[in-house]
């Protein structure tokens, strides 16, 4: 059986790493680590085949840092432990990559800990879930968390090219643009596709006709090749957004064309949420239901659900009221207003709460309305406004009133 050339083409140093250039520019954070020669333990996070790994192993064969892995898919708590204690020395240190660190059971990474405080121990941890979900706050503050991007298809095409001229592979330039095109981002996926190329065709000069023959999966999706593409996806989100039902109809025809009901599904709940949100909340379920009832029946039934739907749309009343209030939240926290949870709101499922002062609570459905006057967000935000409705927004605005008459002062 033939070893995957994307386990072959490993990057064998950091010249070797494709895309990232906001980790790997003369600022960038990586570039930081090799021009001092300073490592630290660092989390590494993002979507699949963005090289996390690869990057790990090249800042340490670059470095000439002695590292071994560990997968946590494959190897127990004992393994985690005897490959620290057999390598870890009082005078120097060592790294341990960790892939998919979200599989890693808490108790395994409470084991990394001790070794962490000693600072003789260095972790590259890989993950593409969230870190602040899955990793375990203790050992996470220890650590820097290094996000990497999805590359872009200029970025997959370079180092496609790159890869084609390493092996020799009779490939175009043209089908090797189209390989970028239809891997979303995926280096990996997009390698693989060059390890199918090499292994059986070696004797074909590979063009996209030929390419469409042995990848007919995406050589269906031809009318999604190419900016225009996106350009396209992005006509329709803007349209539906600016309530035009001829613009946004015509748009949708072009995207059936492509063939792709996921990206056409994920455009219209966007703007569901994003542009409609509660001007007109039951439309949103409603934009759900269709979508998944288009996936369900598929092309050409799908048309006219499609159709209706995006005509229902344009036609609502808009508010992005929701939107501007998460987006206020997300850039107050990357402002660093991140503090403490008030004292009454912290968790009190437990005997000795009183003793930590979680105390003070009021309930609201004890009292009338089922509404009582308390502070809830922390106290350096407390005058804090994220959220403000939309005034053309009748119906939020009729919410508004409401939720204002329950309020007992």
């Amino acid at each position: 059986m033939n070893k995957l050339i994307s386990n072959y083409l490993k990057p064998e140093n950091i010249d070797d790493i494709i895309g990232q250039s906001h980790l790997l520019n003369s600022n960038g954070i990586i570039r930081r680590f090799l021009t001092t020669k300073k490592i630290f333990s660092c989390i590494f996070y993002g979507p699949p085949g963005t090289g996390k790994t690869s990057l790990s192993i090249a800042i340490c064969n670059t470095l000439k840092i002695k590292y071994v892995l560990f997968n946590p898919t494959i190897n127990k708590k004992i393994d985690l432990e005897k490959i620290i204690l057999s390598n870890i020395k009082n005078d120097d240190y060592f790294v341990i990559i960790i892939d998919e660190f979200h599989r890693l059971n808490r108790d395994k990474q409470d084991i990394l800990l001790s070794f962490l405080e000693k600072g003789n121990l260095i972790i590259f941890a890989t993950t593409t879930e969230n870190p602040f979900f899955v990793i375990n706050p203790a050992v996470r503050s220890r650590c820097q968390i290094i996000q990497l991007k999805q590359l872009n298809k200029s970025e997959i095409l370079i180092g496609l090219d790159k890869i084609a001229k390493k092996l020799q592979i009779n490939i175009s330039m043209d089908a090797l643009e189209k390989i970028s095109y239809n891997t979303d981002g995926d280096l990996r996926k997009a390698i693989n596709t060059l390890d199918l190329i090499n292994t059986l065709y070696k004797d074909v000069e590979i063009t996209k006709e030929i390419l469409d023959i042995i990848t007919p999966l995406t050589s269906s999706l031809s009318a999604k090749y190419g900016d225009e593409f996106y350009d396209i996806q992005s006509a329709f989100h803007k349209s539906l957004r600016g309530s035009d039902p001829n613009a946004a109809i015509y748009y949708l025809a072009r995207l059936i064309k492509s063939g792709d009901l996921i990206s056409i599904s994920r455009r219209m709940i966007a703007s569901a949420y994003e542009d409609i949100g509660l001007a007109n909340p039951t439309l949103i379920s409603r934009v759900v239901i269709a979508t998944e009832a288009a996936i369900k029946v598929g092309f050409p039934e799908a048309n006219q659900i499609l159709s209706a739907t995006v005509i229902e749309m344009c036609l609502s009343p808009k508010s992005n009221s929701a939107y501007l209030a998460i987006s206020k939240a997300l850039a107050s926290l990357d402002n660093g207003e991140i503090y403490r949870v008030p004292n009454h709101l912290r968790d009190n499922h437990y005997k000795s709460h009183t003793k930590l002062g979680h105390v003070g609570y009021k309930y609201p459905h004890d009292f009338p309305k089922s509404w009582v006057d308390q502070q809830y967000l922390p106290n350096e935000l407390k005058n804090k406004e994220y959220y403000s409705a939309n005034p053309d927004s009748n119906l939020e605005n009729q919410m508004i009133r409401i939720w204002n008459l329950n309020k007992i002062k």
